[in-house]
């Protein structure tokens, strides 16, 4: 006996699909109709159904035509491609985290500002995130410590502020001298990026990153004021 057969009108409304999906789905040489009518109509058995289900079930996790084709048609390589996807699925979360986190600094700040320095600061937001992502891709190996000198750093500087010590004190200055020093070997010398991050400081500080919060950072700001007087001064004849 012949097996049950479904119109494409039918199949899209059983299955939930439109009927343009249908045949795109087709187009692309993933789903065949089991025969035509005498009207030309297309007729889909219980294999082209279960086959459409997979089809549906692969592009709910976001998945390519040309990828749920090449899974379909080799079982033995949807474990590879799974994992290829998640890669870029995790890279489109990160994308999407750091926007949400810029957008959300932006908009928390609660302070007026002008669209020149809006823009500016995103400018900003920008150069550090491509300089993180080269400093990435090369890898740096004493990333960790890096991160272990700010906190260090940070209780340090912390301290100074806790005690009441003036921003130019000479404990102070010499902290703020060992930062501009990490900033310099993290920015790898790159004028652009300094200058981002001096933008940054002021315009979007970091909550908690290595222990630094926006008050910690204004003061060690000032230090660094008082540094740059002090070394001015001292060239002075």
């Amino acid at each position: 006996m012949r097996s049950r057969r479904w119109r494409v009108g039918e199949l899209a409304s059983a299955t939930g699909t439109t009927v343009r999906a249908l045949h795109h789905y087709e187009e692309a040489g993933l789903l065949a109709a089991a025969e035509r009518t005498s009207g030309d109509h297309r007729l889909y058995d219980e294999a082209g159904v279960e086959r459409l289900y997979r089809i549906r079930a692969l592009r709910g996790l976001g998945m390519s035509l040309e990828e749920i084709k090449k899974a379909i048609e080799d079982g033995s390589i949807l474990a590879d491609l799974l994992r290829t996807h998640l890669n870029r699925v995790e890279l489109e979360v990160d994308r999407i985290v750091r926007l949400r986190d810029r957008l959300r600094s932006i908009t928390q700040s609660g302070k007026q500002v002008s669209a020149d320095d809006l823009l500016a600061t995103l400018d900003a937001m920008s150069c550090v995130e491509r300089h993180v992502h080269a400093r990435r891709r090369k890898k740096k190996a004493n990333d960790s410590d890096v991160e272990s000198q700010w906190r260090i750093l940070a209780d340090q500087l912390r301290a100074c502020m806790s005690g009441g010590e003036r921003p130019s004190s000479k404990r102070t200055i010499a902290l703020a001298s060992q930062a501009r020093s990490l900033m310099k070997s993290f920015a790898d010398g790159d004028a652009e990026v300094l200058s981002a991050l001096a933008r940054l400081r002021i315009a979007d500080p970091p909550r908690d990153l290595a222990g630094w919060t926006p008050d910690l950072i204004r003061y060690l700001d000032r230090a660094l004021a008082a540094l740059d007087k002090h070394l001015t001064t001292k060239l002075e004849p």
